[in-house]
């Protein structure tokens, strides 16, 4: 019998679905039975899957995935991380109309107040800091 398949438990007579529960020992699972919905009555050990039911599960995957022209397991979806040029981000918080400050990224361009991971079309690569000689007195 598999967990969900219908009978008629011995000890309350009504029809029922078979509902697996776990036997625990403490906090360890020591296995699994089959009780009925109604009562709770112990109605046997659940059968063990077949190599058939997966392979079936696996095929109808499959069968999905050719009718709706999809093929999920081959398609890989693009990450940030794999952007391999600072060029390729266009964040507003690398943009040289961004104001930065401790509260807020407002942007010089339109007036306002922007998240610093939005993207912009108006974005401008912010010209990099010249090098400073490594004195206290160099300002520049």
């Amino acid at each position: 019998m598999k967990p969900g398949e219908q009978f008629t438990c011995p000890a309350c007579g009504r029809t029922a679905f078979a509902k697996l529960e776990k036997i625990l020992d403490g906090w360890d699972v020591k296995g699994e039975h089959l009780v009925c919905s109604f009562c709770g009555t112990d109605a046997g050990a659940a059968d063990a899957p077949k190599s058939s039911d997966s392979a079936s599960v696996s095929a109808g995957r499959k069968a999905l995935d050719a009718l709706f022209g999809n093929d999920f397991a081959e398609e890989k979806k693009p990450s940030i991380l794999d952007m391999d040029t600072p060029a390729e981000h266009r964040f507003c918080r690398d943009c040289a109309h961004a104001l930065v400050n401790v509260f807020a990224v407002i942007c010089t361009r339109k007036h306002c107040e922007v998240q610093p991971m939005d993207d912009c079309p108006d974005y401008e690569k912010r010209p990099e800091p010249k090098k400073s000689s490594g004195s206290p007195l160099d300002f520049k």
